[in-house]
């Protein structure tokens, strides 16, 4: 939500403009066929308005005056902008409204009301009158670009994947040679977001089909390597999960906690125990930075009973002075065999209980935070932006 010094400055921007075409257009008074006083006065009556917060009031009036001269349309597209950007969008469509209702409306200052006025609806979340206007404003040259984003950004609010994969391809063509650099992995997520709706569907051959394409895509993501892992977990084929698993964290490091907790499952079927102690140990030996978060797995999952893994947590308290204080470290290091493993347990119920409190994922673009797994960031649309925490927050 923007501040309410944002609002005022906005407000200020637009008086200072406002005031600028007064002074503009009734500056010179030579013209004697011009009779500015009714339609000054009005403008002036009107900045009052928006400056003492009664905008119907100022709706009403520069309404009035933008049916009487089309040198007030810029202003009259300010008010509008200010009023959406203030949260105020049923004033914004009201504006915009008025302005497409002008028969006399060139074609220039059309497109420029359609798009604020479906920019209104956007804002509104009205996808569907928010789409319509959008892809008329496709078609014009001006607008192209900035509507088809537009269209693609609605496609993956409300999960229509097959329109926004094509709509992406148009974009695509459209930006084609200008040197735009491409959005890298987004077609390759709309086609693992299908996948994923064939899956929960179990229909395995269209998720299969789904993950080729993806696979096919020029940038690719390592979500459609997680996804293959997870469908052959579902089938029983916990070898190849096993084996793609590995690769998937190979490829993406910072998924190591989502990634493991998959991984103990499909060990846990083959009844290898020594083999994801084995593994667990070499990601140890190759990076320190492994440590927390198979430490973090390990208090999300109570199912992990690895003495590798437990050894990371512990290694991963002992490191932070006030989570030591906190679960008190030292009485662990002094107890007894079985008295550690009830401990141990105590311990990851506590920590289980304070993460379950926080978000356990954030994005790097906007900060984000949400509980699980996120590809594209809910806040900012980014995709691939949001990552797992390998540390516990306190505060």
């Amino acid at each position: 939500m923007p501040a309410e010094s944002t609002f005022l400055l906005a407000g200020l921007l637009f008086v200072a403009a406002a005031l600028g075409y007064v002074f503009a257009r009734f500056g010179e008074t030579d013209d004697e066929d011009e009779t500015p006083e009714q339609f000054s006065s009005d403008y002036l009556k009107g900045l009052n308005y928006v400056l003492n917060e009664e905008p119907d009031r100022a709706v009403e009036l520069f309404t009035r005056m933008a049916e009487l001269d089309d040198d007030a349309l810029e202003t009259h597209f300010a008010l509008g902008s200010l009023f959406r950007k203030r949260g105020e969008v049923d004033r914004a469509i009201r504006v915009h409204q008025n302005l497409m209702a002008r028969p006399s409306l060139g074609q220039t200052h059309k497109d420029q009301a359609e798009d604020a006025l479906a920019e209104d609806y956007l804002s509104a979340g009205l996808f569907d009158r928010a789409e319509s206007l959008f892809i008329k404003l496709s078609e014009s040259e001006g607008y192209r670009v900035k509507a088809l984003q537009r269209l693609v950004r609605i496609y993956e609010v409300t999960r229509e994947w097959d329109r926004a994969i094509e709509i992406k391809a148009e974009l695509d063509r459209a930006q084609k040679g200008s040197g735009h650099k491409s959005a890298g992995s987004q077609l390759a997520h709309y086609y693992c977001e299908l996948a994923e709706q064939a899956r929960e569907e179990q229909d395995i051959v269209q998720t299969r089909a789904m993950l080729k394409q993806a696979d096919n895509c020029r940038e690719t993501t390592v979500r459609s390597q997680l996804a293959r892992a997870d469908l052959a977990s579902d089938t029983g084929k916990h070898k190849e999960a096993v084996r793609l698993y590995q690769k998937v964290i190979k490829q993406a490091p910072h998924l190591l906690v989502d990634v493991v907790r998959r991984l103990a499952r499909s060990y846990r079927e083959l009844d290898d125990q020594r083999g994801f102690s084995a593994y667990l140990q070499k990601l140890v030996d190759s990076d320190e930075q492994h440590v927390a978060a198979i430490a973090m797995a390990t208090v999300q999952d109570s199912a992990i009973d690895d003495p590798v893994a437990l050894a990371a947590l512990i290694r991963f308290i002992s490191a932070d002075a006030t989570l030591s204080q906190l679960v008190g470290i030292e009485r662990f290091e002094n107890a007894s065999a079985e008295e550690r493993t009830q401990y141990l347990a105590d311990i990851r119920q506590a920590l289980r209980t304070i993460l379950a409190s926080k978000p356990a994922y954030h994005c790097t673009e906007c900060g984000y935070g949400c509980l699980g797994l996120q590809w594209q960031c809910p806040g900012c649309r980014a995709w691939e932006t949001v990552k797992p925490e390998v540390r516990i927050r306190l505060a």
